[in-house]
């Protein structure tokens, strides 16, 4: 199933993929920036407070950052508390994220919340989508973003909601739904221009008062 514009693809790829560092032979630095940190040699457990990390455009920030070791060869990053992954021209935002990365690149990000969502805006078309669910899981190996719990996906005039939301970036494909869970099934809504323009008018009208028959 196709409900977003195929020009889409570029912009739903430049918020994970592309900050993920997909075609890049040598991974850009990557710097971080917290306002305490406390280690425990024994066990090897970092925790950072108020912490920001970047790397190129890509930069994921959060309350709270657990770690058990600073090196992003092999690791897997819990944040939570106010966390939000941000791009030149996305945000995703929750409560918290489980961040895998291997060879110092994204390889796979879980971002829960209530909900969480992402919210990406197209520089060269003015296209705005956005989304929400109570999970959003992105999958550099599958090349596959998931909305799982409550799931809405909206782009212009176009919404889709259900239990489970899966886009594929590599078949281009919006897959709602999933074979082993019939619970809430599939909705779609449509609403067209004209009736959105003239809805504003009319509410338009209605607010404004009358005309005085005293004034000239």
């Amino acid at each position: 199933m196709r409900i977003l514009n195929p020009k889409s693809r570029p912009l739903l790829l430049s918020v994970l993929i592309a900050s993920a560092g997909y075609g890049q032979q040598i991974p850009e630095a990557i710097d971080l920036q917290a306002a305490s940190s406390t280690y425990d040699r024994d066990t090897g457990h970092l925790v950072f407070k108020d912490v920001t990390i970047s790397q190129g455009d890509m930069s994921v920030s959060a309350n709270l950052a657990e770690a058990t070791e600073l090196e992003f060869e092999n690791a897997a990053w819990v944040f939570t508390g106010n966390v939000k992954i941000s791009t030149e021209e996305a945000l995703i935002s929750g409560e918290k994220a489980v961040i895998d990365f291997q060879d110092h690149r994204l390889v796979r990000a879980s971002i829960s919340g209530q909900p969480a969502t992402i919210n990406w805006e197209s520089s060269e078309n003015d296209e705005a989508i956005t989304g929400r669910a109570n999970e959003l899981i992105y999958n550099r190996e599958s090349g596959t973003l998931t909305l799982t719990g409550d799931a809405v996906l909206s782009s212009g005039i176009s919404e889709i909601s259900g239990s489970t939301l899966l886009y594929d970036f590599n078949a281009e494909q919006l897959v709602a739904g999933s074979p082993n869970d019939d619970s809430k099934g599939v909705r779609i809504t449509i609403t067209p221009e004209e009736a959105n323009d003239k809805e504003s008018t009319e509410t338009s009208t209605a607010e404004s008062p009358p005309a005085s028959e005293d004034q000239p």
